[in-house]
């Protein structure tokens, strides 16, 4: 049966987009009042469905799609976007109960699968389906859930990370050396001292990112501009460049682009930048000057690509170091002869509290043992700061003061002194002075 030159099986599939886009207008419409929280919460679960969609596409065997001039990935961008749309946005923009949408997505695709055009069914196609529900359906609706109501900040952090990777660092460069005749291989096909250099290149550009990441979420944000922190971050990776994540994913889409040899990533790598330039920079400058007074003064010291040599301090900081531990006072020694700027060394004997660790403490909070000297090491150049990034990130903090405390860096009792600590900090830092204009 044709009309206007399509088949019913056309028009079934078409429907695939056009029905979650209705629904979503109108789910939009009834929460109009709520747009300004819900929109952009909507595209970021609508994102991750996508990605995890054509994430499960490139590895399974439980169904195949004929190829269109829409294919993506494997399969048409019309059902793509329309399972995305309705996986993500809708969930977030409609509401309700998860397990009410996901029990709906499940007998809407049993329902329905058999009336999509070009799609063929393999043996075992319902393990696929129950896979694609718990690594499509269920983070898109966690995501979304969580975003909204800002819950379980860390939760919301790992799905954002892995996103974003997934969607810069995998699917995207994934689609341009497929359409080039490339594939992963190229990207790692060099010799080892190659290898070795272009991995090196990957962490140095990575650890900043993800240290930044982790000074977002000790604020109470995460990396997505509608999810933000309670307060400015100028600490960690900040202190340095006002952009480490879109610095360090700009760099790692450059190594990319060399390691595989692939031209057309280079559009890739140019748009990121643009994007960021352009958009994203125009817009976090907007809302944060509105947000926070001090924001203006920091990026009068701190600029968006080009990291500074010493950090911006605009608060002071107090690292308690024991004197009466010859080991203690021998690691503040260590600290003092790299010059940190805005940290001042003190007595732990003499902290207003007991303390049996090294403990780095501003106005927002504290760190203790092998993250208290990660802190300190921050606060002295570019190079010990990375450094200290890399010693706080999740599980290697752990493991180094597992280490340390073997070693004899362990916690311990101190002798209570009630004399006023003698200030160990060296002459301020002129910010100006130094940042090479």
């Amino acid at each position: 049966m044709h009309a206007l030159g399509w088949t019913v099986a056309a028009y079934l599939t078409n429907a695939v987009l056009l029905v979650p886009l209705i629904l979503v207008a109108v789910a939009a419409a009834v929460r109009r009042a709520e747009l300004a929280t819900r929109v952009p919460t909507a595209f970021l679960a609508s994102l991750t469905a996508w990605v995890s969609l054509l994430l499960v596409e490139q590895h399974q065997q439980w169904w195949s799609f004929e190829t269109t001039p829409t294919s993506l990935g494997g399969m048409p961008m019309e059902i793509s976007l329309g399972w995305a749309l309705a996986w993500g946005a809708l969930p977030v923009l409609a509401g309700g109960p998860w397990w009410a949408w996901l029990a709906g997505f499940a007998w809407v695709d049993l329902m329905a699968v058999s009336l999509v055009n070009g799609l063929t069914l393999g043996e075992g196609w319902l393990t696929g389906e129950a896979l694609l529900l718990v690594v499509t359906a269920v983070p898109a609706l966690a995501l979304g859930r969580l975003t909204l109501t800002r819950r379980w900040l860390w939760a919301r952090v790992g799905l954002q990370v892995t996103l974003f990777g997934a969607t810069f660092l995998w699917l995207l460069p994934h689609l341009v050396l497929e359409a080039e005749g490339l594939g992963w291989h190229d990207v790692v096909d060099h010799s080892f001292p190659v290898r070795s250099l272009l991995l090196l290149g990957a962490v140095a550009f990575a650890l900043p990112a993800l240290s930044a990441v982790v000074e977002l979420a000790r604020a109470g944000g995460t990396p997505y501009p509608w999810d933000p922190p309670r307060r400015l971050v100028t600490t960690g990776p900040y202190a340095y460049v006002a952009n480490p994540m879109q610095l360090g994913m700009t760099g790692l889409l450059v190594l990319l682009t060399l390691a595989s040899g692939s031209e057309l990533l280079w559009l890739a790598v140019g748009f990121a930048v643009s994007f960021s330039v352009v958009l994203a920079e125009r817009h976090e400058h907007r809302t944060m000057t509105a947000r926070w007074e001090a924001y203006a003064t920091y990026r009068q010291h701190v600029r968006n690509w080009w990291p500074r040599w010493r950090p911006y301090v605009p608060e002071p900081t107090t690292l308690w170091v024991g004197e009466t531990c010859e080991l203690c006072n021998a690691t503040g020694a260590a600290l003092d002869a790299l010059h940190p700027t805005g940290l001042e060394r003190r007595a732990a004997e003499t902290a207003p509290r007991a303390l049996r660790r090294m403990t780095w403490e501003d106005a927002h909070g504290t760190d203790h043992g092998i993250t208290a000297f990660a802190r300190a090491l921050e606060q002295t150049t570019l190079v010990w700061a990375w450094v200290g990034w890399w010693m706080r990130l999740p599980g290697v903090a752990q493991v180094l003061q597992l280490v340390a405390d073997a070693v004899g860096l362990g916690p311990r009792d101190l002798a209570r002194s009630a004399r006023t600590a003698r200030p160990r900090q060296d002459p301020p830092h002129d910010d100006v002075r130094q940042e090479a204009r």
